[in-house]
């Protein structure tokens, strides 16, 4: 499969733009920089069928210590198309919903680019839309869920994320101590967060109408995050399954009258072949069968103008089986302040912390100290429902769990369009 490029994009564009009229595309007022098609957008979605495509881009410059201070900057980005049939409008399945979706990564990382300069082993990534499956294409999700609503429970089963449905968190950060899923950044070689894909399913019990219980259990194939997987749906390599648990609470009015969301849960992989401690470089014991838990909290505090502008506050952390896992905790916690100007309603200013720390079994001297810390402080700019910029700077203590080097001082620009 040929490599995406960024240079395709102005193509895609123009293409994309002839089925529609010139007026819709790029409407400051518009959900989407495509327009409506004339129209026939809204009418398909009407019908069942809905697209989601995107470009983000994350830009970086390491200002001072680091690794490799000074150094131009980078920018990784990722490219998203994706659909959703709602069968039940389309063929009259009901409570049936398919989904579909491909993804696209390329860039540099500013912080973890050289994997093999073990001076500052950076634990985060100052840029979110690095990582697995760089520079390649690949299936992110292809999915059927049934919804039995009389009953509460639903069923969905394909290739999926585990991050897609567990340890769930938004994502409006730069960095990836602050973004999505973070049990896939600490036991990652067990849990693969989108865009790695790998067989797998769950089933969701709706409890009370604010709160659910979910289990489910994914396929563990080492070889789904490498590159030239990206595409390939066999379980040649299949070693074992990760089984993830979780139950939440989504108070409609908790504090301060407000809504909330609340999520407790844990992980056990059943693999049996020590290969996935390679990560660790042989630093402490392998270890058939590995585990791990978290709790999640995502929780409104006060309220001005519409329901959602006003403070917001947030937390994660989890916890790692201390034979097996390189990080064996990590705390992270943050507030947003949605809508800080009544001009500018959907604008977001962001502060979070985290710390992660270095299991004290690893012995490889690198890890001199016990943890890594990272700051973020943002903005959040959407001048249209389409395009979002955000100017962030980040700031990096013990990069890599190590005083090898100074602390970094990271300028970020991150950038996403909605097609």
């Amino acid at each position: 499969m040929k490599k995406f490029s960024l240079a395709l994009l102005p193509a895609l564009m123009l293409a994309a733009m002839t089925q529609t009229q010139a007026a819709e595309a790029f409407d400051p007022n518009g959900q989407y920089l495509l327009g409506d098609w004339n129209g026939k957008r809204t009418e398909l979605a009407g019908k069942g069928v809905k697209f989601d495509a995107n470009i983000a881009a994350d830009a970086a410059y390491l200002a001072n210590g680091g690794r490799d201070e000074g150094n131009a900057p980078t920018v990784a980005s990722q490219f998203w198309l994706g659909s959703t049939l709602d069968m039940e409008k389309l063929a009259g399945w009901e409570g049936v919903t398919i989904r579909a979706a491909m993804s696209a990564r390329q860039g540099q990382s500013t912080t973890v680019d050289d994997l093999q300069d073990r001076s500052a082993p950076q634990l985060a990534n100052v840029q979110a839309n690095y990582g697995r499956g760089n520079q390649k294409t690949r299936l992110s999700e292809l999915s059927i869920e049934k919804n039995f609503k009389e009953q509460g429970v639903s069923v969905k089963v394909g290739r999926l994320g585990l991050g897609m449905d567990f340890n769930m968190m938004a994502c409006d950060f730069q960095s990836t101590a602050f973004c999505a899923a973070q049990m896939g950044k600490w036991q990652g070689s067990m849990w693969m967060n989108t865009p790695v894909s790998q067989w797998g399913g769950l089933v969701k019990y709706q409890v009370t109408p604010e709160v659910f219980t979910q289990v489910g259990v994914y396929e563990y194939n080492p070889e789904n995050a490498l590159e030239r997987h990206g595409w390939n749906l066999d379980t040649d390599n299949a070693d074992g399954v990760t089984i993830p648990v979780e139950m939440v609470w989504q108070p409609k009015s908790f504090v301060n009258g407000l809504p909330g969301s609340y999520r407790v849960g844990g992980i056990y992989n059943t693999a049996d072949d020590a290969k996935n401690q390679k990560d660790i470089a042989n630093t402490i014991d392998a270890k058939n069968r590995t585990y791990g838990g978290w709790l999640a909290v995502e929780q409104q505090l006060t309220s001005t103008g519409s329901g959602r502008q006003g403070l917001h506050s947030f937390a994660n952390f989890t916890w790692h089986d201390r034979t097996t896992t390189k990080v064996d905790n990590s705390q992270q916690l943050g507030v947003k302040y949605i809508g800080l100007f009544d001009s500018h309603p959907n604008d977001i200013l962001g502060l979070a912390v985290n710390r992660i720390h270095v299991n004290d079994r690893v012995t490889n001297p690198v890890f001199n100290a016990s943890a890594e810390y990272n700051v973020e402080l943002n903005y959040s700019y959407n001048p249209t429902k389409w395009l979002m910029i955000r100017p962030n700077l980040q700031y990096v203590i013990n990069p890599g769990s190590t005083n090898n080097v100074d602390d970094a001082f990271v300028l970020g620009l991150g950038t996403k369009i909605v097609f």
